[in-house]
């Protein structure tokens, strides 16, 4: 659920990419398996643990309603986390892109507004203009 809100977020709703599907795929079959095996959601559905299969078509309904419900609930979460975190989320993207990677005593001189004594192994590039943009330009 992160990656695909994040690229919401901060590439824009209409450049999300299908590289955050497994992420997706991820989040709905561990909904499914919340309310189907682990009967996380019994007070909403009953306590039980069947296969989708094995459903009747009110019973299907309701589960779909309910995952619907968990995977909108984990969004706005993430969501939220995330905007929280705008700042910090766009140091490390701009380090990172400078950078190639960075270990976790860098990152902590990222969050703490310190300068990384590195080579970088690239800089923004040029457009016709001469202006310096990233090749990556966030939405606000």
């Amino acid at each position: 659920m992160g990656g695909h809100v994040a690229e919401k977020l901060f590439i824009g709703a209409r450049k999300v990419t299908t590289g955050c599907s497994s992420d997706l795929r991820a989040a709905t079959e561990q909904a499914y398996a919340a309310v189907m095996n682990f009967g996380m959601f019994g007070e909403d559905l009953g306590y039980m643990a069947t296969s989708y299969e094995e459903l009747s078509e009110e019973m299907k309904s309701r589960t779909d309603a309910i995952v619907k419900k968990i995977l909108k609930e984990s969004e706005e979460r993430v969501t939220k986390l995330l905007q929280s975190k705008e700042l910090e989320i766009r140091e490390l993207s701009k380090n990172l892109y400078w950078y190639d990677y960075l270990d976790a005593k860098e990152m902590e001189k990222i969050f703490k507004g310190e300068k990384l004594e590195k080579e970088k192994v690239r800089e923004w590039d040029n457009t016709a203009s001469g202006e310096k943009i990233p090749l990556i330009q966030f939405e606000k």
